[in-house]
This record gives structure tokens, C-alpha cells and sequence, in this order.
């Protein structure tokens, strides 16, 4: 249980320091004003890369969980010229370990890994810097990211566990100056976003592409960009690897149950026969994420037809992937590191403090929670007086606060939506 106090411990100081923080906002932002860009450099060093090297250089530590289970060992295997799902077990997408190969070829660690993710963070964060809030003055928009970086879920899934989720949000930035002028080239890199993440991406292409539909030489292009990558995709899998071991694969990781997730929340109230559904909580909870990912486009093709990728982008793939959290049976609160970045740069009001405190307080218990739950031997409470205890009231009062967190974010999302106003062209200091 180490692991868990010292993660407790440093979200929780991470947190007291977010909320003097926020108590001195106008002074920060105006000393910000006074900066410049590199401000957000710095704070990568100080809150991504000095813990690193605290922690897996002076320390000694090892990254354990999915770098040790799977980022380290499919990153090695495409290094050496290995087949994903034939020649190493992957539940991410067919390029995953390849480009983290160029990454081990400079060092054969799993801390490699970890330093590659957090490299990967630095750049979505400076890319969401350029894209958002740019009506705001470049002291309140420095605010944002240094906000970010000291929230404690983003640092304590980054730095210490080396979640590759922020991959995600990346890929979708980088489609941004394409999608207006240059369609095919768009579709490239959205494709290789599905090829070089995981399915889930597939989440955020779906809407994407329908609402390209409303310019037929648009999403003609956009298509075709999409299978330049996917059809050579699709043939090496069914020739080295076999398409039937890579949909297993890929299929297999949605039957573990996890936590806090509907299913995790709802167990002490169901009967054995639901319990035993699993593949009804699997495609029920993809099916609604899939339902309600179409009341969002359908919001924006119905009033938002100005909108461009940009505008509804960030609203988009934060109510998609907080629904996918809520309703999908193997979602945990790692999760929430997925669409924390653009929640920060989008939806957060740093005038209202209840609001701000509430985000701080889920991000302490998002990051302590998967620690926590894993150390207590992953419990799923079958029967309400499983609860008496303190160590499981806790932890399911704790799945409760996420879970409930995870619906707000979701409805907050669905509502901005509604926004009278899109989001401003980037200023040339953001750059």
C-alpha cells in the first residue's frame, strides 16, 4: 500500500497548492502576462521531468502496471521486428509499438516509455495553447496550462503509471489546420490516429466523419485519406498477424471488469443473472456511448452549422470518452486523464471556485483510486453489507464521487454544445 499513501500524498499536496493557487489567480496571471510561452516549458520540467528523474533515477523506481505489462514489452517487439497480436500480446492498435520503437532504439528501458509519454503530453499541451482560448490574454491562457500541469491526476498517470491516453487528444490536434483546406491529408492523419492509439479512437472518427458528410467533396476526400491508411492496415494484419487474433485481441480487454464504472457501481444491486451478462454490459454500454456521441453530432448539424472541427472538437471528444467511462464495464479512473487537457483549455471557468474545487478534488481521487482498488484485490461487492467494513465503504464511496464526476463532465460537455459562440482563430504569440 506504499504506492498508494505516496500518490495520496503528493495529490493531495498538489491539490492544496492548485487551491492557493486559484486563491492568487489575478497576481499569477498578471506576473504570467509579464512572461512568455516558455513558461509552459518550465513547468514540464518542473512537474514532468524532475519527479522522472526523482523517482526512476535517484530513487531507483520502476514504472510498473500497463508499462510493464504492455507498452514495454509491444514497443521491444516492434523494435526488433516483431507482428503485433501474433508475435506479442496488444490490446492497442496495430502501430502503437512502432512508434515507441524509435524511442527503446535510444534506450532499452521501460522508463523509455515513460519519458516518451510524457514527451508526448508536452506537445499536446502546447499544441491545445495554440488552438484554444485565444480570446483570452495570454497571461489568463498560461494560467490554464500551468493549472494543467499541476493537477494532480495528469501528473500522477503521466509521470509515475505512463498512460498513453493523452495520444489520443494529440492526434485529434494535429488534424486540426488540415481540416479546412486540405481534406485527404486530414483523413491521413486521423487514420494513423486509429492506427497508432487504440480502438477507442474509433469513438472519436465516427462522429468526425459524420459530420463531414455535410460537404460531399469534403468527406469524399476525408474518406479516402482515412483508407490510404487503413486498407494497407487491414492486408498486413490478415497476412502476418490474422485479422481473427487481432479483433480477440482487441475485443478480449472489454470483458474485464473494472472500476468505477456503471457496472462496478450498480453490482451490489444486482441479481447473479446480470451479473453473469457480460457480454449485455459490454455491447449495451458501447451501443449508448455510440447513442449518445449521435445526440451530440445531431446537436451540432442541427445548430451548430457553422461550426468547424475545431469548435465542436474539444466538447465532441470529452462528452464521448466521459460516457465511454461512465457506461463501458472495463473503464477505470485512468479514464478521466483522457480528456482532462481540453477540459482544462474549454470548460473550466476559473471564476467559478466551486467548480475548480470540485475538478481538483476529482482529480486527487482519480488518481489515487486505480492504485487503490488494484492493492484492495480489484473488489467487486455482491451484496450491500459487503459495505460495512471501512476499507469498502471507502472505496466504493470514492467509485461513487468519480462516477458521479464522470457524469457531470458529460453533461457539461452536452450543454457546451449550445455555445452561442465558437472558439477564437489563435493569436501569432500562441505559436
Amino acid at each position: 500500500m506504499t504506492i498508494v499513501y505516496i500518490k495520496a500524498a503528493v495529490s493531495v499536496a498538489l491539490g492544496l497548492f492548485l487551491i492557493g493557487l486559484l486563491w492568487q489567480r489575478t497576481a499569477v496571471v498578471n506576473k504570467l502576462q509579464r512572461s512568455g510561452v516558455w513558461v509552459l516549458d518550465g513547468c514540464w520540467v518542473a512537474f514532468r521531468l524532475i519527479p522522472f528523474i526523482v523517482t526512476y533515477i535517484v530513487l531507483g523506481y520502476q514504472p510498473q502496471s500497463d508499462v510493464a505489462t504492455f507498452y514495454y514489452p509491444i514497443g521491444m517487439s516492434a523494435l526488433q521486428g516483431g507482428v503485433p497480436y501474433r508475435d506479442v500480446y496488444s490490446c492497442y492498435s496495430p502501430l502503437f509499438g512502432y512508434w515507441l520503437a524509435p524511442f527503446l532504439s535510444l534506450w532499452s528501458d521501460m522508463r523509455m516509455v515513460v519519458l516518451a509519454m510524457m514527451i508526448v503530453e508536452g506537445l499536446a499541451v502546447r499544441l491545445t495553447f495554440h488552438y484554444y482560448q485565444t480570446q483570452e490574454s495570454l497571461g489568463e491562457r498560461l494560467f490554464r496550462g500551468v493549472f494543467y500541469y499541476i493537477l494532480p491526476l495528469p501528473l500522477v498517470m503521466c509521470v509515475f503509471s505512463g498512460q498513453e491516453d493523452v495520444i489520443l487528444w494529440l492526434f485529434a490536434l494535429l488534424a486540426i489546420p488540415l481540416m479546412q483546406s486540405r481534406p485527404y491529408a486530414a483523413g491521413l492523419v486521423l487514420g494513423l490516429g486509429m492506427l497508432a492509439t487504440k480502438a477507442v479512437f474509433i469513438l472519436l472518427l465516427i462522429p468526425v466523419w459524420l459530420l463531414s458528410l455535410r460537404n460531399l467533396r469534403f468527406v469524399s476526400w476525408f474518406t479516402a485519406g482515412l483508407l490510404t491508411v487503413g486498407i494497407p492496415a487491414i492486408l498486413f494484419l490478415y497476412f502476418k498477424a490474422g485479422l481473427p487474433l487481432f479483433i480477440e485481441q482487441q475485443s478480449h480487454e472489454g470483458d474485464f471488469l473494472k472500476a468505477p464504472n456503471w457496472r462496478s457501481i450498480s453490482n451490489p444491486f444486482l441479481t447473479e443473472g446480470l451479473r453473469s451478462a457480460n457480454d449485455l454490459w459490454k455491447w449495451g454500454g458501447l451501443l449508448i456511448t455510440l447513442l449518445i456521441m449521435l445526440v451530440g453530432v445531431w446537436r451540432i448539424y442541427s445548430s451548430r452549422k457553422n461550426w468547424r472541427y475545431q469548435d465542436y472538437l474539444p466538447f465532441l471528444y470529452i462528452l464521448t470518452y466521459s460516457v465511454m467511462s461512465i457506461v463501458q464495464q472495463n473503464a477505470i479512473s485512468n479514464y478521466a486523464y483522457l480528456f482532462m487537457l481540453p477540459l482544462v483549455f474549454t470548460m473550466t471557468n476559473f471564476r467559478r471556485t466551486w467548480f475548480c474545487v470540485g475538478l481538483i478534488g476529482f482529480n486527487i481521487l482519480a488518481a489515487i483510486h486505480p492504485s487503490l482498488w488494484w492493492r484492495l484485490g480489484m473488489p467487486y461487492y455482491n451484496r450491500l453489507t459487503a459495505l460495512v467494513t471501512p476499507v469498502a465503504a471507502l472505496e466504493y464511496s470514492i467509485e461513487l464521487l468519480i462516477f458521479t464526476g464522470f457524469i457531470y463532465y458529460a453533461i457539461r460537455a452536452m450543454n457546451a454544445l449550445r455555445r452561442p459562440k465558437s472558439v477564437a482563430q489563435a493569436e501569432p504569440y500562441a505559436v
